[in-house]
């Protein structure tokens, strides 16, 4: 058995791995930091962090204690994300031991979320309406998209508390925004339904979690990423499935549509949209609101990269120096502000993820265009694996911080 210092050292890093495991943490950077922070305590660590498990070997090599904690995959927080790396950057120096660590800790967690339960459903409507309009859409599909995102956000927040809402949540989803893009394509002309559908749900698109899941296999965090994968394929499948039953359903009341093409919106209009979107972003990974002007800048120079170098090298091409250009930046500022990476790489991933191709893939196949489906499932898959390789690229460019 480990003495009572190295008791309140494990729970202080078997805490910190839950918290940090809650809200959004890689695996593989997980696991990393929690290497150093246990050498910083002078004790051993072995840990080994999976979606739905953290198991940690902690002690000396003789009177090792082997912990397990069961978790749920989190979602990002980076407000408290912040607040765990201020934690682990006075662990780290020396200035906090592990109690008062770990009193700190539970206060991070049990402390309120920043934004509340409006906001969070205005911010859904936002980024639906902002991702109508960079996706080509008019401003019927940017209004539409408002009003199907906020909808989808409400029904978000109510099945929170349900875990078997929340289970068929993207399924229905799904059907709902499908089914009334439909409806309104039928007696608003010219309204394209597939950009209003796609904008409409494209907060519950796992694109972030199949790109984060390729990063670790990258890694070499086979479990992790495997799990992290087949996880993002499930919700794939559940909307795609989910947007062709609400197909369906408008189908059988108003008859089959003849697909509109839409008016799309001034160029001018992305320098309204960019800056909604940064904001819509800012509430929805829980960031500090002094952060904003930061995810905003991060965001547009990821946006604008990957569009400029896709037009000149194919879109492969241009997420990798999309990818390349956002990792140097969070690593710079990370490193120049005292802050996790993440604040400004999350948000700016967003804006790159190859979620729409998935969709859009599972819509061509559920119409039995085979061909298209499988071209465009594969320019997802290698779109996800140029985001990671320019990831990598801008690690060797800018080193990264030492914890996050």
């Amino acid at each position: 058995m480990i003495d009572s210092r190295h008791k309140d050292t494990a729970a202080f890093l078997m805490r910190l791995a839950e918290a940090l495991h809650a809200y959004g943490t890689p695996s593989h950077r997980l696991e990393e930091a929690l290497g150093i922070i246990s050498k910083s305590l002078r004790i051993e660590g072995q840990f080994l962090a999976t979606p739905t498990s953290i198991v940690a070997s902690i002690g000396p090599e003789r009177a090792q204690e082997t912990l397990l904690v069961r978790v749920e995959p989190g979602e990002t927080n980076l407000d408290k994300l912040t607040a765990l790396h201020e934690i682990m950057q006075r662990v780290d120096a020396g200035e906090l031991d592990e109690r008062r660590g770990l009193i700190e800790l539970n206060e991070v967690v049990s402390a309120a979320s920043r934004y509340r339960p409006a906001t969070t459903a205005f911010a859904y409507a936002m980024t639906s309406g902002t991702a109508a309009i960079f996706f080509g859409g008019g401003w019927r599909e940017a209004c539409l998209s408002v009003a199907l995102g906020g909808l989808l956000g409400l029904l978000a927040l109510f099945a929170i508390h349900r875990p078997r809402l929340a289970a068929l949540y993207p399924a229905l989803a799904a059907m709902l925004a499908a089914a009334s893009a439909s409806f309104a394509a039928a007696f608003i002309s010219p309204v394209s339904s597939s950009i209003t559908t796609l904008a409409g749900i494209i907060v519950l698109i796992p694109g972030l979690s199949l790109t984060i899941a390729m990063n670790e296999l990258a890694h070499r965090h086979l479990v992790s990423g495997t799990a992290r994968l087949v996880g993002a394929l499930i919700t794939f499948l559940q909307i795609g499935l989910g947007g062709a039953t609400g197909w369906k359903i408008a189908e059988a009341l108003i008859g089959q549509q003849i697909p509109s093409e839409p008016m799309p919106l001034p160029t001018a209009a992305l320098l309204i949209a960019g800056p909604l979107a940064a904001a819509a972003f800012t509430v929805l990974f829980r960031a500090r609101p002094a952060d904003y002007g930061w995810i905003l800048f991060g965001s547009m120079v990821a946006f604008q990269t990957t569009r400029t170098a896709s037009d000149a090298f194919g879109p492969e091409i241009g997420a990798a120096l999309g990818a390349w250009a956002l990792g140097c930046l969070s690593n710079l500022l990370a490193r120049w502000r005292g802050k996790p990476s993440s604040i400004t790489l999350v948000p700016g991933l967003l804006m790159l993820v190859p979620g729409s191709f998935g969709f859009r893939s599972l819509q061509a196949l559920l119409n039995h265009d085979v061909l298209a489906g499988v071209e465009t499932g594969f320019s997802m898959v290698l779109i996800a694996m140029s985001l990671v390789t320019g990831l990598f690229l801008s690690n060797l460019t800018i080193a990264p911080r030492r914890l996050l």
